[in-house]
């Protein structure tokens, strides 16, 4: 299918900044607009075909409803529909971007000529294409993802409520989350019940034919001396029959062979290459991206995206690393150009991708269009910059010669013992040289260089000594080691991976220590609860064919309403969902699953010479230990929460569960009148001469022990009054957890020093007279807070206009009542335009701001030169279309909020 270009168009995609990207591309008639995402959602509330949004009895219709807040830019799309010619849904290549389309044709309802518009990379080029390649939507792929849409919501919502009922507080389960966390918890189980082995080596160093190297004892007589592979990974246990030397052991043959001759029994020379990796899919960017950019995988996916929309690389959610020629040519020009034909290799290389399921790709993430800029040739700086270079580098790669070396491995004996030595020199360095830094050319060849000696030859010990060894369990995941498992076990789809583990970190199931990923309490809790109930959906095969039912779907190849029927329904194989939901609602005893058992516990230890007993169980307020100890004060057995944040299931200890049941209370420093303890939560003072009690705000500079008396003398006498007005009300100075303030008529002002702080300050301002205005019946009272002037009208507070947040001088009854009628949402209302134009369709007024003239697009402030932000005459329509096509938002800072 061909869209004319030339027609009067209305182009809709999913980013605001790349549709300020494309519309640099294409003809004024072309109007382009982001819906901004999906405009549409699953009905959570009040649905007619239940809680789930899933009608199971009538072909699993979905109920959909409009995202709140999306009405209005639906609106302004129909609007826009109206004036034009074609419809071109240029929404992003994948399942969701295909659902998005789909859902946008349903809303729209066009009456003219409608185009699925795809394109890989946005670029010029790429863009006047797809014009030419246009296609209808792709049911399958819609179908594809409203399937995994309804699985997602039927398992998610049905297991969610009930895993909520059992544990006793509001949790969540999920069809890719749930494997997940099981992935993650199931390896602090192996590094919990690991048996670390200890065992010792002999290093020897020798010299021969004037070079010195390093050499490993590996034999003595008969037996294999133990290695570190000569232990089980996943439980630290020998698994195979060697000579395990202790330390004694190690150190007399080190002794023994000091200063001895060794013969060379034989030498190994092998030529090895090194082959670049393959280009960049979404998977192994987020695993190269977090290790090499020490961020988050949804940290780098938001890169990624950023750098896709702005026209620098090609789309970034793809699971195949395929090349276009466009791009092989490109990067083999550019290969030559900077170090010339040696390093480029014989053949252009291409890749296909390693698993059948692969899809939702074209091709690999690489550089957008058919030159290869370098990354100093885009300008740009910072994170973007760093992973464009990966990028960049990781295509470059893949069409140079391969690293070449010459590995050497020397077999050396003497009476019972046998040394071995390998050293390995790079020949050509091949693709590596895109990754040098500075480095001496001579450094790296001689790296790993051994004497060529040959067999007969002897070499001499001038040193040799033991090293003691201690098997480590197996590392917990990281981001990167977590994708790599997960793509291995085809869990999930790449795109979806920095959801998963943003998801997980958000519900406090997992934590990060540094760069690792740790189960909480709370993980472990859900795990357990999954595993005794619902084992088989978060099983690894089990989710893994769900994915392959997925793809078939979006082939054609298999029917989404068949496939769904069975999953709810069931089969001759298989139970079904809704079964497995009823018999886990009648079955489960909550009792049981509040109760983690974790290995290596005796769940007991002594205090005060007696045996005390304890259970971990959780409940409305999390995690907690419930113990057999009687307490003399409530005569109720002795119960404590876990602290999430410092004790974890992988290494919790008995010693731990006495700590938390009994803690301990430290004297710290002592005045002469106070006394500084450290307790549950935090520092607190006690007085000693009636033992009251007061916390130390924590947010403060100050640190507790460095407080002065005179400072905790105040502590003690908060809230005390330090100043009243005429009309009787107190200033009264407070303390919270995040240091002093003061309240004055209901408003609450922080205290930076509250040893000096008066009240005045605040009394000071109290006699300015703020005016009120009758509006509809009502007074609207201006009022002034922290940050400026407002109003307070039929019991909320309303923003004003930002002109007269700071000066309420020129304030009108005008203005206040668009106020509270909505018409100003605290920035310029439209009335305050200067003027205004039409620019790609689009309104565009002129403000006079806080900063002198600007341009204003929807929700858009665009700037403008510095020689029109005082003059309104020389703002013409031909300076504002310039400013306006040039303008590219800035990416918005992901902010997040502290679990509360």
């Amino acid at each position: 299918m061909v869209a004319d270009i030339n027609k009067k168009s209305l182009i809709i995609v999913e980013s605001p900044t790349k549709a300020n990207t494309i519309k640099k591309y294409l003809p004024a008639n072309c109007t382009v607009v982001a819906s901004k995402g999906h405009i549409v959602e699953l009905n959570t509330s009040g649905s007619k075909f239940g809680t789930y949004g899933v009608d199971v009895n009538d072909d699993f219709r979905l109920d959909y409803v409009v995202i709140e807040g999306k009405q209005a830019l639906i609106d302004d799309m129909r609007k826009l529909l109206k004036k034009s010619e074609q419809l071109i849904l240029a929404s992003d290549e994948d399942r969701e971007g295909e659902s998005i389309a789909w859902h946008l044709l349903n809303q729209l309802k066009p009456t003219v000529p409608v185009y699925r518009m795809v394109f890989h990379e946005i670029t010029k080029k790429a863009i006047l294409a797809a014009f030419e390649n246009c296609r209808e939507i792709d049911m399958n792929l819609v179908g594809a993802q409203e399937a995994r849409r309804t699985i997602d919501r039927l398992q998610g919502f049905g297991i969610s409520p009930l895993l909520s009922q059992k544990l006793g507080a509001k949790y969540s389960a999920g069809r890719v989350q749930s494997p997940a966390l099981k992935m993650i918890v199931e390896r602090e189980k192996l590094r919990r019940s690991y048996s670390a082995s200890s065992y010792s080596s002999v290093e020897v160093t020798l010299e021969g034919k004037g070079v010195t190297f390093p050499a490993t004892l590996v034999q003595v007589g008969d037996e294999k001396v133990a290695s570190s592979s000569s232990f089980d990974k996943e439980t630290g246990r020998l698994n195979k029959k060697v000579l395990v030397l202790d330390q004694e052991k190690a150190r007399e043959i080190s002794s023994a062979i000091s200063g001895t001759d060794f013969t060379v029994t034989d030498v190994v020379r092998q030529s090895k290459v090194e082959r670049p990796q393959l280009p960049f899919t979404t998977s192994t960017l987020q695993q190269d991206g977090t290790r090499r950019l020490h961020k988050s995988s949804k940290e780098i996916m938001s890169i990624a995206q950023h750098l896709y929309e702005n026209g620098f690389i090609t789309y970034m959610r793809t699971d195949s690393p395929n090349l276009s020629s466009e791009c092989i040519n490109a990067s083999r020009a550019q290969v030559v150009a900077l170090y010339g034909e040696e390093y480029l290799s014989e053949k252009p290389r291409n890749f296909k991708a390693k698993t059948l399921g692969a899809q939702e790709a074209h091709e690999a993430i690489r550089p957008s269009g058919d030159y290869m800029r370098t990354p100093r040739e885009t300008g740009l700086s910072g994170d973007e910059l760093r992973l464009y270079t990966l990028i960049w580098q990781r295509t470059l790669a893949t069409q140079m010669k391969d690293v070449e070396k010459a590995v050497t491995t020397i077999h050396l004996n003497r009476d019972r013992y046998t040394l071995t030595a390998s050293g390995s020199v790079i020949t050509f360095k091949g693709f590596r040289i895109l990754y040098e830094v500075a480095k001496e050319e001579d450094e790296e060849e001689q790296e790993g260089l051994l004497p060529d000696l040959e067999k007969g030859e002897n070499a001499k010990v001038t040193g040799a000594e033991e090293k003691e060894h201690v098997t480590q369990p197996p590392a917990r995941y990281n981001e990167a080691t977590l994708v790599k498992t997960l793509e291995s076990e085809e869990i999930g789809r790449p795109s979806t991976y920095a959801t998963i583990i943003s998801t997980l970190l958000d519900r406090h199931y997992i934590v990060r220590d540094g760069q690792t990923l740790v189960p909480t309490f709370t993980g472990f809790f859900v795990d357990a609860f999954l595993e005794k109930t619902f084992s088989l959906y978060i099983g690894y095969d089990f989710t893994k064919t769900m994915e392959g039912g997925l793809d078939k779907i979006a082939e054609g190849k298999e029917n989404k309403s068949e496939y769904l029927r069975e999953f709810w329904f069931g089969s001759p194989s298989f139970t079904g969902l809704a079964c497995d939901l009823s018999n886990a609602k009648a079955r489960t005893v909550a009792g049981e699953v509040k109760n983690l058992i974790l290995p290596e516990l005796e769940y007991s230890f002594v205090e005060d010479q007696k045996e005390v007993r304890y259970e971990i169980r959780t409940g409305k307020f999390g995690p907690y230990l419930s113990s057999d100890y009687t307490d003399p004060v409530t005569g109720k057995n002795k119960m404590a929460s876990i602290d999430e944040k410092k004790y974890f299931p992988g290494t919790f200890t008995d010693e731990d569960a006495r700590h938390i049941l009994f803690p301990e209370e430290s004297a710290v420093v002592v005045y002469d009148r106070y006394e500084l303890r450290n307790g549950r939560f935090g520092d607190y003072f006690i007085r000693l001469s009636d033992e009251k009690s007061v916390n130390w705000p924590s947010n403060i500079r100050i640190k507790a022990k460095d407080a002065p008396v005179e400072l905790i003398d105040l502590l003690c006498e908060l809230p005390k009054t330090v100043a009243t007005d005429e009309a009787g009300d107190e200033v009264i100075l407070r303390s919270g957890p995040y240091g002093f303030y003061a309240t004055y008529k209901g408003r609450n002002t922080r205290v930076t020093n509250p040893l000096t702080f008066t009240g005045e300050e605040l009394l000071g301002g109290a006699s300015e007279t703020l005016p009120t205005f009758s509006i509809e019946g009502k007074n609207a009272e201006v009022a002034k807070g922290r940050y400026g002037y407002y109003v307070k009208y039929d019991g909320r507070n309303v923003a004003l206009p930002y002109a007269y947040r700071k000066d309420i001088s020129s304030l009108t009854e005008e203005v206040v009542k668009g106020a509270v009628n909505g018409e100003s949402k605290g920035a310029e209302s439209t009335s305050s335009a200067l003027k205004s134009f039409t620019v790609d369709g689009e309104k565009v007024d002129l403000i006079n701001g806080k900063y002198g003239l600007y341009l204003k697009r929807g929700s858009d402030n665009i700037p403008l030169p510095s020689e029109l932000k005082k003059d309104e005459s020389a703002v013409t329509e031909e300076k504002v279309a310039e400013a306006v096509r040039s303008f590219t938002p800035k990416a918005k800072k992901t902010t997040y909020r502290r679990k509360k």
